[in-house]
């Protein structure tokens, strides 16, 4: 998205041919959720995340959000909490067992 913003710059910190990264805040209706993009799936019927539910694998559908470095947002049924494969692949079962690792 192009966007224009006027900066003020007394100290003349800022030099022509110069770029900048910005955060712009976004407010949602509902908290945010975010995930380490290692952790959404994207196959060519859904996009999900695999949660821990009763030691074994849930997919669970998402929708994707805003980025923010290495983590996205997701958008869908989990809850603050849930427990999700960190480094997830369509390898990984429905109902497959899994190993909790503490760090």
């Amino acid at each position: 998205m192009a966007v224009e913003l006027d900066v003020m710059n007394s100290d003349r910190s800022l030099v022509p041919g110069m770029y900048a990264t910005v955060k712009w805040p976004v407010r949602r209706g509902q908290p945010s959720l975010y995930v380490p993009k290692t952790s959404v799936v994207t196959t060519t019927e859904r996009t999900f995340v695999i949660r821990e539910k009763n030691g074994k694998a849930e997919w669970v559908n998402v929708k994707q959000g805003a980025a923010d470095g290495d983590l996205i947002e997701v958008i869908g049924p989990l809850q603050a909490g849930d427990k999700i494969v960190t480094r997830a692949n369509d390898e990984l079962r429905e109902a497959a067992p899994l190993k909790s690792q503490s760090k």
